[in-house]
């Protein structure tokens, strides 16, 4: 198993016309960090990719940043090309169902506000997920047409992401998916960071004309920054315009300089030849050594949303069947801000008002630098670190309702945990 040396894998794309060229991201797959075998599968991939979505796909893609391209071909990383397999292998696995061609119109659906990204992520998680449990072991029907009954005796359709069975003893389950993507404060938050990062570091500092006269013994200014919220656009422009001419004056006159704006950002720029006047600075206000910006904190009730979006998944599932909701807290704070046991007993208190519901798995994926999985059982539920076969970490937390009016058998249950809790062979 070999590894090739990666050469810089965006030096292909010299135009933008190239961003949309299917043949060079099956080629720039020789210069990422990947196996060889992994090479193979992702050049298969992105085959299987423009032969699902179409060869136009990745041009509209390109143009209105869509998360196929966000994830899987803007970033060249090794286990965004590994994400890009499983993806790929969820498309395969149903190509021949009857609601796919359902499934990929709503992937390919035009991105022009928040619900379409919404909408475009969702039948992507729905197609992941019912990959997992169809290979653990179970038959899968996307979304199938079941006949209900209200209490006032008015027949009803209702139309599940997915239907599953138990081959081994023809047990049913609906299951409903969804993914939970950052909050409004959330990327509001990044956005300011990053605005603010790529100004005083990349802009003010990194491309300092002065550094350019002596490229041996380069000169700049040392910026610092504290974020204290998230800024909205409008303010945001008037800010980025007012630290542009700060880091100018510095620049000219080579002395300190500082923006305070109360309660949103504090700004200092050190001259070329005091840099310690900058550090006192930061050191004064309590920055963390080695930090130039100190972003804000993120404040979000992640639960709430929780227990909405389990609300609203809930509509879809029939009062007559056992049924199951998979979460998938993509790019969400919900497993990294709180306390793990009270957010079990938390949203077991909310799964337990609603009988048809048997359990709720709540998971996301990262890379760190994790070898080994492990589970703890909180009460009857239970938080897992599964390490994947492509060595990423997937940390899920599984809600099981004691108050639940279905009973699954034993070896159901155990079929369905195995998918997503770290047990003894099940990567």
């Amino acid at each position: 198993m070999s590894i090739s040396e990666s050469d810089n894998p965006h030096e292909l794309f010299r135009s933008e016309e190239d961003h949309w060229n299917w043949d060079l991201y099956v080629q720039q797959c020789d210069s990422i960090k990947l196996t060889d075998a992994q090479r193979r599968k992702s050049r298969d991939s992105l085959r299987c990719l423009q032969e699902n979505l179409g060869t136009g796909f990745l041009r509209q893609a390109f143009n209105q940043r869509h998360p196929i391209y966000e994830w899987y071909f803007a970033n060249s990383a090794p286990p965004a090309r590994l994400a890009l397999i499983r993806f790929a292998e969820s498309l395969r696995a149903f190509e021949a169902a009857p609601k796919f061609h359902a499934i990929i119109k709503r992937i390919k659906r035009r991105l022009r506000c928040i619900e379409d990204l919404h909408d475009i992520t969702e039948a992507m998680a729905i197609l992941e997920v019912a990959h997992r449990i169809l290979q653990a072991g179970f038959d899968v029907e996307l979304e199938p047409s079941i006949q209900t009954m209200t209490t006032s005796g008015e027949r009803r359709v209702k139309k599940p992401d997915f239907k599953i069975i138990d081959k081994e003893n023809g047990t049913s389950i609906v299951v409903e998916v969804s993914r939970m993507m950052a909050s409004d404060n959330q990327r509001l938050t990044s956005i300011t960071y990053e605005t603010i990062f790529n100004l005083l570091v990349f802009w003010g500092m990194h491309s300092d004309p002065e550094g350019y006269k002596d490229i041996l013994n380069p000169r700049h200014i040392l910026p610092f920054a504290i974020i204290h919220r998230g800024i909205e656009k409008e303010e945001l422009d008037d800010i980025v315009a007012r630290v542009r001419a700060l880091i100018e004056h510095v620049r000219s006159t080579g002395k300190f300089g500082e923006l305070i704006v109360p309660n949103t950002i504090e700004v200092a720029v050190a001259p070329y030849d005091n840099h310690d006047l900058g550090t006192k600075w930061a050191r004064e206000k309590g920055m963390r050594e080695g930090d130039l910006v100190q972003g804000a904190n993120i404040s979000s009730d992640e639960v709430a949303r929780t227990k909405v979006k389990i609300r609203d998944k809930l509509k879809q599932l029939p009062a007559n069947m056992p049924g199951m909701i998979v979460i998938e807290a993509k790019q969400n704070l919900l497993l990294f801000v709180y306390d793990i046991q009270w957010l079990a007993a938390t949203l077991a208190e909310e799964v337990a008002k609603y009988p048809n519901l048997v359990k709720t798995v709540i998971f996301h994926s990262f890379v760190d630098e994790s070898t080994e999985s492990a589970s703890a059982n909180i009460g009857p539920h239970t938080f897992s670190h599964l390490i994947r076969n492509d060595r990423s970490m997937e940390q899920s937390l599984t809600i099981r309702n004691g108050q639940s009016g279905f009973k699954l058998p034993r070896e159901t249950s155990s079929k369905l945990d195995a998918i997503f809790i770290a047990m003894r062979g099940n990567h």
